[in-house]
């Protein structure tokens, strides 16, 4: 009987120290809650940071590319500028027209589904608020049409640079007048019928953000044949009176 007891005593004692119980308290569900949440919002918040990183750096890559596409069609473009000499009413001149904000010449880099010489005009366009720089290709081209201020049968226009804050066309050379041993300079305006040739080097300094190029970005681009051959040169043509009028008022 008093082992019986003993052993009563030592089970009664152990039930009271490690109680059991039949489910969980409050307590311990609102801190497994708890825990469950914080856990929850730490892998959101770690899946949000890698999305908007990869998105980030997808935008990156695509402003990027964007930006050399652009470059090199600018470069390209400008490096293939042609001489062409028109005769115009006694008149001969080189059509490249030139000022500080707006550039139109001819270039050899011809489409491929129109072919032949192109005119380029490039020049600041707004829209939505942002201004921005377009280029507008026109082919093929034909001594009257540009006589006539008349675009070619294929004309495309596309964006080069959005969200100008600034532009500067400037143009590298010297009339024919100036002096055999004169320096050339530069200038923010080229005239075809006043110089008769195109300039040594064209430089388009702006202000924008594109990619991960600085800021403030400056384009340098020597033009290696300033005049054509007179054997090249275009034959006379008769464009209409209000063409020649828009032309002569480009003086």
């Amino acid at each position: 009987m008093r082992s019986q007891g003993i052993v009563k005593t030592v089970l009664w004692g152990m039930r009271s120290r490690f109680p059991v119980s039949g489910g969980f308290t409050l307590l311990e569900l609102m801190i497994s809650l708890t825990i469950v949440s914080m856990i929850i919002v730490a892998v959101y918040a770690a899946f949000n940071i890698g999305t908007e990183s990869t998105r980030r750096g997808t935008a990156r890559a695509l402003d990027n590319q964007h930006a050399r596409a652009a470059l090199s069609l600018l470069t390209r473009q400008l490096k293939s500028a042609y001489p062409l000499t028109l005769q115009d009413e006694g008149e001969t001149f080189v059509y490249f027209f030139g000022a500080s904000q707006e550039l139109s010449f001819i270039s050899g880099d011809g489409r491929a589904e129109a072919g032949g010489l192109s005119k380029i005009t490039y020049f600041l366009r707004e829209e939505d608020g942002r201004v921005g720089l377009w280029v507008r290709t026109a082919a093929p081209v034909l001594p009257v049409d540009l006589i006539d201020e008349v675009e070619g049968g294929v004309v495309q226009e596309t964006q080069l640079l959005p969200e100008v804050d600034e532009l500067n066309w400037t143009y590298l050379g010297r009339a024919e007048t100036d002096d055999e041993w004169a320096d050339d300079e530069w200038t923010d305006e080229w005239d075809g019928q006043e110089y008769r040739r195109l300039p040594r080097a064209i430089r388009c300094a702006w202000r924008a953000q594109l990619g991960q190029l600085p800021l403030e970005w400056e384009l340098e681009v020597p033009i290696q044949v300033h005049t054509a051959p007179s054997e090249l040169w275009a034959s006379p043509q008769s464009g209409d009176e209000e063409g020649r009028r828009r032309r002569r008022g480009r003086r």
